[in-house]
């Protein structure tokens, strides 16, 4: 193949280009426009960015003479463009300086999200190239086109948020933007990521001086009053890219740091990584690795990159002259002992985590609760609360840290020799004490769990004393773990390149300066610093601001503690009502599973505005005796323009009582009326015609009635639901409301309440009462006159599944009998349950499933208004469970 020589003065082996016939006439005109040698008026671009490059590039003269042959068309996919910019170059032709129209585009040569549009000029046809946004030059060879501001922030964002290459053009695909080749994306990453390890290396500085200076004057007046020496405290912490199991920790990398105990901003960060990707793919392509940054730092275990981590960050700070004073961390490392060592002169105390104290504590007392049944969740708790507030009390008495222990688990079991009289309930009231935080308010028993109890915390408790009762906190350093794990989440894999330093970089700059690095780290790599990056940091870092002020107020913590308790006790009563569901190998048989479930609470439902404008339907019944089971032999119904009366035959005797308040009689297959033969239907044939009637209202009306609440609405439940029509019914009603109640609440201390007294004493009529066509009417003509519905239908309104509901609560109601009978509930509690959707049977279960707490956490549930259940007396809770388990 025959050499040539380019343009630019390299050699290439490549054929010559055949030109197209379009672009052969594109170059020539173009050409021939330069002959005229046209003297172009001087147009200076106006630019805020004094990087920034406009029109033709000095060095990319070949764009001259050929169109690119990778260009898309306009409507290919979408693009990140800068209006203003492409508003500036569409002004004039580079050749004729005549305006530029973008439907004259030839097409765009994509570059990342971004790209060139080519567009002919309509005069004198030349070929201009649109720049779809501004470009900088990441090297100092300032030749060619430069790279594209836009994409070099895409990478910045990439490592802001915490994504990498895949989710970044999954979601621009998605859109139907043009995504970035990963190399593109990834020299760019290393472009935008020496400049956060550059700013992130400073600000660590700038926050060490700021740290030595508060130690300087604030510490300094600490240690005049307690006679210490001066130094830094700080805190260090490690988090690993892997989760550990417990059992194993093989994380391929590990970042730990320093946090100054003043400022709380990062001093110092190291990182190890076991492995490098650029390495591994050259050994196994059996070829030298390409000149790059090795991330590659580390060959042990992921258990000893935090000690060695340690040992480094206080050795570089002993080499620069820095005193550290107090060092707090958790106690699961030997990097401390091991900077002991290395630097004997140091003097470095080392502070436990507080923290991480009570979670070994709690971790202890885990471990042997299947050993010991007395051990419930409650003794849990109630100990560790017990051992927190001992901790607080006793910081810099060691000896009273060792007391404290031992009080601690003595008062729990009613030795109160060594207490306090100042936390101490038994020795302010010995006679009425009880225990607020264990079972039954009793003293614990069982001597085996105690011996436990001293050995886990009494043991080696003269040496542990001193540690225990200088605590700190590595807090800081837990949320700085929390930030990096935002951005560089440890279901993906970082380390094995430098993008694992470049996102911990840019965690330490969030730590340190805010959201506002963002904008700083853009500046410094000769970008604009973005209006809306700005706004948005700048929201952030406000709203980061009042969070951090608002979270160290005693309400807020107050609050928060609410809420976790709130959360954990619903969590529990789900689960006690839900049974087992998910545990290792119970697929694995069947016997025995617990599939019984104990029901939710009731929903409480508000009534909406929509039972204002609800049409009022009067309604009454006659039956056939004073039972909420009797049959229907009369029912009617009244409304402003509409009424419906029908006559039922019963399938049972009318009693004589009611026959002679009613005055309707059966005599064989004909109903009567006043001894008047009555036309009637059948009960099936009634209710269909009477729920006919309720479905033609256009809205679904309120059904009034006197005195429906206890006795109407229950009987006609009990007819509907015979014949399977009630929840057909109760689907075309908006509701119940009973006038009885209304009329005790307009005029109360009344001698009189029924229909009649009022209908006299109000409107001052008389009517055929006890026969429902006429109750009905009366009653609507009482309402509009003298009963104010409107205004007090949302207190009396009742659901229309009410009859149904409250038969479910009545059979519920009939488990209790025996317990109710014992005295080991009350009736009123019993009801509140049966009203719950609560049985007996459903106490048992969750006895059985978790004991006494098991009883608790359903029973004090609450429902969905904040209501509890049933009740969350410990007194009511304690008898109720004596009774379930007196026969055990």
């Amino acid at each position: 193949m025959r050499t040539r020589r380019n343009k630019r003065g390299k050699f290439s082996k490549s054929p010559n280009v055949t030109k197209s016939k379009r672009v052969q006439e594109l170059v020539f005109t173009k050409n021939w426009n330069k002959k005229k040698e046209i003297t172009l008026p001087n147009f200076p671009f106006e630019s805020d960015h004094t990087y920034c490059t406009f029109g033709k590039s000095d060095s990319d003269d070949l764009f001259d003479e050929v169109l690119p042959v990778d260009l898309l068309p306009l409507d290919h996919c979408r693009y990140v463009c800068e209006l203003d910019l492409i508003a500036q170059q569409l002004k004039h032709c580079t050749t004729c300086s005549i305006n530029l129209h973008l439907y004259n585009s030839l097409g765009v040569r994509p570059y990342g999200v971004t790209g060139i549009v080519y567009v002919k000029c309509h005069i004198c046809e030349s070929v201009n190239r649109i720049r779809l946004g501004k470009t900088h030059h990441s090297t100092e060879h300032k030749r060619g086109l430069g790279t594209f501001d836009v994409n070099t922030k895409l990478a910045t964002g990439m490592l802001h948020v915490g994504i990498g290459e895949t989710q970044i053009n999954n979601l621009f695909s998605t859109m139907n933007v043009h995504y970035p080749h990963h190399k593109t994306l990834k020299s760019r990453e290393n472009e935008v990521g020496i400049v956060m390890e550059t700013q992130a290396t400073n600000s660590e500085q700038k926050s060490l001086l700021d740290e030595a200076f508060q130690s300087m004057t604030i510490g300094a007046e600490e240690n005049e009053n307690t006679g210490t020496d001066t130094g830094l405290k700080l805190s260090t912490d490690t988090c690993w890219q892997k989760k550990g199991s417990g059992r194993s920790y093989d994380s391929l990398s590990g970042v730990a740091t320093l946090i100054g105990g003043k400022n709380k901003t990062i001093v110092r960060h190291s990182i190890r990584c076991k492995g490098c990707r650029i390495c591994k793919s050259a050994q196994k392509k059996e070829i030298p690795a390409p000149k790059h940054k090795c991330a590659k730092n580390w060959t042990g275990s992921a258990k000893g990159m935090e000690p060695d981590m340690v040992v480094e960050m206080i050795k570089d700070l002993d080499n620069r002259g820095v005193k550290i004073k107090e060092l707090a961390g958790d106690d699961d490392s030997t990097g401390f002992n091991r900077a002991a060592k290395l630097l004997p002169h140091s003097n470095i105390v080392k502070s436990s985590d507080r923290n991480h104290v009570m979670v070994n504590a709690s971790k202890k007392l885990y471990s042997i609760k299947l050993k010991h049944k007395e051990l419930s969740a409650m003794v849990i708790n109630s100990f560790l609360k017990n051992y927190s507030f001992m901790l607080s009390q006793n910081q810099g008495n060691s000896e009273g840290i060792e007391n404290g222990v031992r009080c601690t688990i003595d008062h729990m079991y009613g030795q109160h020799t060594k207490c306090d009289v100042k936390w101490c309930g038994y020795l302010k009231d010995p006679t009425t004490y009880r225990h607020s935080n264990l079972p039954y308010g009793k003293n614990l028993s069982s001597l085996a769990l105690k011996n436990d109890l001293e050995r886990l915390f009494l043991k080696d408790i003269e040496q542990k004393s001193k540690k225990l009762s200088n605590l700190a906190s590595s807090q800081s350093n837990e949320s700085f773990n929390f930030t990096l794990s935002t951005k560089a989440p440890k279901y993906k894999h970082y380390s094995g390149s430098s993008s694992l330093g470049y996102r911990v970089s840019a965690s330490v700059l969030q730590k340190n300066e805010g959201y506002s690095y963002i904008s700083e780290v853009n500046e410094s790599a000769g970008l604009s610093p973005g209006n809306m990056s700005i706004k948005r940091a700048t929201l952030l870092d406000k709203r980061r601001a009042t969070k951090l002020q608002k979270s160290r107020t005693r309400k807020f913590k107050t609050e928060r503690k609410r809420l976790k308790e709130m959360k954990l006790a619903k969590n529990s009563g789900l689960e006690i009502r839900e049974g087992k569901t998910y545990e290792s190998e119970i697929g694995m048989t069947e016997q025995n599973v617990d599939e019984i479930e104990i029901p939710d609470p009731p929903e409480i439902r508000e009534f909406t505005d929509n039972i204002l404008t609800a049409p009022i339907l009067i309604f009454d019944l006659e039956t056939t005796g004073l039972q909420r089971t009797s049959d229907i032999i009369q029912i009617a119904a009244y409304s402003q323009n509409n009424k419906f009366s029908s006559y039922i035959m019963p399938n049972r005797v009318i009693s004589n009582g009611a026959s002679a308040v009613t005055n309707i009689s059966v005599i064989g297959s004909q109903m009567y009326y006043n001894l008047q033969p009555v036309p009637s239907k059948l009960q099936n044939v009634a209710f269909t015609d009477f729920n006919d009637f309720v479905k033609s209202f256009p809205v679904k009306p309120l059904l009034v009635g006197h005195n429906i609440k206890r006795y109407d609405c229950h009987v006609l439940y009990n007819s509907l639901k015979f014949h399977n029509m009630w929840n057909e019914f109760a689907s075309n009603i908006s509701g119940f409301l009973d006038t009885l109640e209304l009329f005790k609440l307009l005029y109360p201390k009344r001698p009189s309440y029924s229909q009649t007294a009022l209908v006299g004493e109000l409107l001052g009529e008389t009517y055929s009462a006890h026969n429902a066509e006429d109750d009905t009417e009366a009653l609507y003509r009482l309402v509009q006159s003298k009963g104010d519905i409107k205004c007090n239908i949302q207190a009396l309104v009742f659901s229309a599944n009410y009859p149904k509901e409250f038969s479910h609560q009545q059979d519920n109601l009939q488990t209790f009998t025996d317990a109710i009978f014992s005295k080991a509930i009350s009736r009123t509690l019993a009801l509140k349950a049966a009203r719950s959707n609560l049985r007996l049977e459903h106490f048992n279960i969750a006895v059985k499933r978790n004991g006494l707490d098991g009883l608790k956490s359903v029973l004090s549930e609450q429902t969905n208004q904040g209501i509890v259940r049933v009740t969350t007396n410990k007194k009511a809770i304690i008898k109720i469970f004596d009774f379930l388990t007196r026969e055990s």
